[in-house]
């Protein structure tokens, strides 16, 4: 075996390990319930075994058949119902009793993640520095910033997994510098499970759609530009079907959130801005609760159906027309966007012993750089994240090889759905921003790895051909692409 096999089977099984330890060796970890769950498992009939007492502080081990706890209105179709009903077929295997072990769950999320993990190392072989990169991807992804979802019900291990394999795709596509038919094809499908995984990933839906018809360009096959064409249009139909079929009462409780816990907590003029959105400007006295927190007056708005008529859109249109008030939104946020985790959620079972809302301190190098170090420099990450795009059209403008052209398209998707995945949970969220940051950390992470990849690139290989840049030089050329003119 190579010293690359050796390296590629020993962070693997490094992976492996470090998530055994973390999600199946008691004390457990994992993530407690705040309330979605019942989105999730709710749908297949199980509830908790304690009964949602356990919420915030505890992870609940055990789920028990209890149609009782299912709440339609609060439920919306999602991919993480792939790995909830793999967990329940597996269940059926393991369970004497039919109650279902929180580790069964985890158990399916961490085989899917550590397939999708072994895809990602596997097409980054080629990379000259694929040794940085595979071992920081470890390091990163099995911090207990991430692990501890995977012994839970929230939706972001399906956000995660398939995201590492449309990130797959595209570092096989970038190196070839085209695809084919099952290229369009796993890209498809890897777009739509991602986009499918949460409400927030809406946005990210509209720019891989309009994408996908750009990657159709790429290859000579009929067949496969009707197969991206049908991948576009499903998924707009996903980002669509997200917002369209969000919970009513939930969708309502965001708004207040936004409305009260965020623009009007921030304003100086709250009857002004009251004003602005179609509201009373009496409600101003509630500056500052949210739709769960004491004070609040939103069961009275939401039985009157007075925030009918106030949605996302309408706290989207009333930022862009006052970008002062979005900066101020963002930069109020700024110290806290890259934190991986928030001290509220408890990490163990109450058979651990330890005090409610305990977090696990194993594996936690990453997001202690996360918390300890980035905050420092957030606003120029934000500034880098929406300047890298800039640099790339300009690179692009200048370059006339086709092929690093197509690579620096694909590299700028990145950054922009990173920013996509910010704003999203900025300016779309008043509760609960930190862990809605989930997505926009994880592809914050990609984009410092790639950076990091790309630096290491350069000071191995200081003198460069005429014209090269790191954004274009993605992967070596194939010579068979290397002879085009």
């Amino acid at each position: 075996m190579s010293n690359g096999g050796k390296l590629y089977t020993a962070v693997l099984a490094a992976a492996g390990a470090i998530l055994t330890y973390q999600l199946f060796i008691p004390p457990i970890v994992g993530l407690a319930d705040q309330g979605d769950f019942v989105r999730t498992i709710g749908r297949f009939g199980y509830g908790p075994q304690h009964h949602g007492s356990l919420e915030y502080v505890y992870v609940e081990p055990k789920y028990i058949p209890d149609p009782s706890y299912r709440s339609p209105y609060w439920e919306q179709a999602n991919s993480e119902y792939l790995f909830v009903g793999a967990a329940l077929l597996l269940n059926k295997l393991v369970s004497k009793d039919g109650a279902l072990d929180i580790t069964v769950a985890g158990f399916v999320h961490a085989l899917a993640f550590l397939a999708a993990f072994a895809r990602l190392l596997w097409v980054m072989r080629h990379d000259r520095a694929h040794a940085l990169v595979w071992i920081g991807a470890l390091v990163a992804l099995t911090d207990a910033g991430y692990a501890v979802y995977w012994n839970s019900f929230y939706a972001e291990p399906a956000s995660c997994i398939f995201f590492l394999l449309l990130l797959a795709e595209a570092v096989e596509i970038a190196r070839a510098g085209q695809t084919s038919l099952a290229g369009i094809l796993r890209w498809s499908l890897w777009s739509v499970l991602w986009i499918l995984a949460k409400p927030q990933n809406a946005p990210i839906g509209l720019i891989l759609g309009l994408f996908t018809f750009r990657l159709a360009m790429w290859t000579g096959s009929k067949q496969a530009r009707v197969v991206a064409a049908a991948g576009s249009c499903a998924m707009f139909a996903c980002a669509a079907f997200n917002v369209t079929t969000m919970p009513n009462y939930g969708r309502q409780a965001n708004t207040y959130g936004m409305v009260f816990s965020g623009i009007l907590a921030e304003s100086k003029n709250p009857e002004a801005d009251l004003r602005a959105l179609g509201l009373d400007p009496q409600l101003a006295k509630y500056s500052g609760t949210g739709a769960w927190s004491s004070g609040t007056y939103f069961p009275e708005m939401a039985a009157s159906g007075v925030l009918r008529g106030v949605n996302t859109f309408t706290v989207l249109r009333f930022y862009l027309l006052r970008p002062a008030r979005m900066w101020r939104r963002l930069h109020g946020l700024l110290p806290k966007i890259t934190f991986l985790r928030w001290g509220g959620y408890g990490n163990f079972e109450p058979s651990a012993g330890l005090p409610p809302g305990a977090q696990s301190r194993a594996f936690t190098l990453w997001s202690g750089f996360h918390e300890h170090v980035l905050p420092s420099v957030n606003k120029w990450i934000v500034f880098a994240l929406a300047g890298w795009p800039l640099l790339a059209a300009w690179r692009w403008v200048r370059g006339r090889d086709i092929v690093r052209r197509r690579r620096l398209e694909l590299l700028t998707l990145l950054p922009v759905c990173c920013l996509a995945a910010l704003f999203s949970a900025v300016y779309g969220d008043a509760f609960d921003v930190i862990k809605h940051m989930y997505l926009f950390n994880l592809l914050l992470d990609t984009c410092m790895l790639y950076a990091a990849s790309a630096g290491w690139r350069c000071v191995g290989n200081p003198i460069q051909p005429q014209g090269a840049n790191f954004l274009s030089r993605w992967h070596a050329v194939p010579p068979r692409l290397e002879r085009k003119p």
